[in-house]
Formats: C-alpha cells, sequence, structure tokens
C-alpha cells in the first residue's frame, strides 16, 4: 500500500472514531441536560411542598385555635383540598425523583438548597 492510501485510511478511521465521539458526547449532555431540568423541577415541587405544608399548619392552627373546632380531620373543610393537592406535589416529586434516579442522578445531589456547598 502506498503511503497515500494510508494516509487516507488513517484518515477516514480518524474521521470516524472523530463521529463516534461526538455522538457519544452529545448523547451524554442530552442527558445531563435531562438530569438538570428534572433536579430544578424536583427542588421547586419540594419548596411548593414545604409552603402547602405551612398553610396546612396555618389553617389547622386557626380551625383548633381561632375557630375553636374541637376536632378536625383529613375530610375537614379547608384541610381535605390542602391534603388533596400535598399528595399532588408528592406523586410528582417521588416520578421525577425517580426518572432522576434511572437518568443516572443519586439522592445525595438532591438534598439540601439545590446550592453548590
Amino acid at each position: 500500500m502506498i503511503f497515500s492510501e494510508q494516509l487516507k485510511n488513517l484518515l477516514d478511521k480518524s474521521l470516524d472514531a472523530s463521529k463516534e465521539i461526538l455522538n457519544k458526547a452529545g448523547s451524554q449532555a442530552q442527558v445531563w441536560g435531562e438530569m438538570g431540568r428534572l433536579r430544578f423541577e424536583i427542588l421547586q415541587l419540594r419548596s411548593k411542598a414545604r409552603s402547602l405544608t405551612t398553610r396546612l399548619g396555618a389553617e389547622v392552627y386557626e380551625l383548633l385555635i381561632e375557630k375553636g373546632e374541637p376536632m378536625i380531620g383529613a375530610t375537614t373543610d379547608g384541610i381535605a383540598q390542602t391534603l388533596k393537592e400535598l399528595q399532588s406535589f408528592e406523586r410528582e416529586i417521588s416520578d421525577k425523583e425517580s426518572a432522576y434516579r434511572l437518568a443516572g442522578g443519586r439522592d445525595s445531589d438532591l438534598d439540601g438548597d439545590g446550592k453548590p456547598d
């Protein structure tokens, strides 16, 4: 084989390898992008759930202390709807956490406030 053919073969192989590397890098970047989006959504949903839990506590306090209700439960007006919303958030968070783990994310990445140490 002459030198020019060897050089052409080498360049073709290099080009094929480069294409393969770029495809893999593009796929990985897509996965990281999806993981970032899921992480953001999870942290945002957790924040909303915390706010809703605070609101639930305020509603319970209002009913028990301010309005003097002797007994409240999950079906009490004002409480039932908040509990349904909270359960909906919990399901959505759980689904997104599962998707995050499937994409390769770790639970430890979801701990804390989402800010780097």
